[in-house]
């Protein structure tokens, strides 16, 4: 029988988020706290198998929680769920940051929050999420890149983010706006176009890798120089155009040092068109270069 831990100081939001997290599977035994310390308690005897949160409570906030909470030897492994609203970026990336594993905007979508809890749900009995926290620039700073693991978090959150914010915004510009915010939070290269491949925008980590100005907004990227050997973009984005779906591939510098996984992300509309993709940058840290060079030709 799984346990859902809901923390929120609304009560009318306590009893939506229950009444919803009681309907995921049969038996399954929800607590509901409006103290995120009380929460805290019950959890050092009491190991849940979701955690699902508010972010902004008087006493702590939702990623102090998550920390916290991540402190507890048996739930550093245990999904958590902030839920904020449309325009919290800045606070979905310090919940990312503290721990966090998903976000679900508010007003909630019943469907929707069923969905992503059912999955997170399975992935606990499974085994398949490991949680480690990601913090790309302090692993930098330190002389380290980030693990696979939290690379591939990292882009799973992106993804993800941008598929809910989508899905009830359905707009370029707001969109790039968002996520553009949650890219600069946590140190991500990412650079937004549109179906034309002109850019909307970018996060400064990308001006690392392109000459990127601030007067380069409008121009096609194909314009701009690139640090990286990356003769297919033109082609790549065609392919993300077409089948509407996500392309990967890795790539050198042009000096050979550094290596980098390149997810193209496709924006669409309310129907589904293609507005325009992002392209994310990860670094690859140098010892898992060798595991992955076969992909970059």
């Amino acid at each position: 029988m799984s346990c859902v831990i809901i923390v929120d100081d609304q009560s009318s939001n306590r009893m939506v988020l229950s009444k919803l997290a009681a309907t995921l599977e049969p038996g399954v035994h929800v607590e509901a706290f409006a103290d995120p310390i009380e929460a805290l308690s019950y959890v050092r005897g009491h190991t849940p198998d979701l955690l699902i949160t508010d972010f902004q409570m008087p006493t702590i906030d939702g990623a102090e929680l998550i920390r916290r909470f991540r402190e507890v030897s048996s739930c550093r492994n245990v999904p958590a769920v902030v839920v904020t609203a449309h325009e919290d970026v800045r606070f979905r990336a310090l919940a990312f940051e503290a721990g966090a594993n998903d976000f679900i905007l508010s007003p909630l979508d019943h469907d929707e929050f069923r969905a992503q809890s059912r999955g997170l749900l399975e992935m606990r009995r499974s085994g398949q999420l490991t949680k480690r926290l990601v913090d790309t620039r302090a692993a930098q700073s330190a002389g380290r890149g980030a693990s696979t693991d939290q690379i591939d978090m990292l882009n799973g959150l992106v993804e993800g983010l941008a598929a809910n914010v989508l899905l009830k915004i359905g707009e370029i510009a707001h969109l790039s706006a968002e996520m553009r915010t949650l890219l600069e939070a946590i140190g991500t290269a990412a650079i937004f176009v549109d179906d034309n491949l002109l850019i909307r925008q970018f996060t400064q980590p990308a001006s690392e890798l392109y000459d990127l100005k601030t007067q380069d907004f409008g121009r096609p990227l194909t314009e701009i120089k690139c640090k990286l050997d990356y003769t297919n973009l033109i082609a790549d984005f065609g392919q993300v155009v077409l089948a509407g779906k996500t392309f990967e591939r890795y790539l050198q510098s042009r000096e050979g040092r550094r290596l980098y996984r390149l997810r193209t992300v496709p924006i669409k509309d309310g129907r589904g068109l293609v507005l325009g993709a992002i392209l994310i940058f990860t670094a690859i840290p140098a010892w898992h270069e060798h595991l992955t060079a076969k992909w970059t030709h």
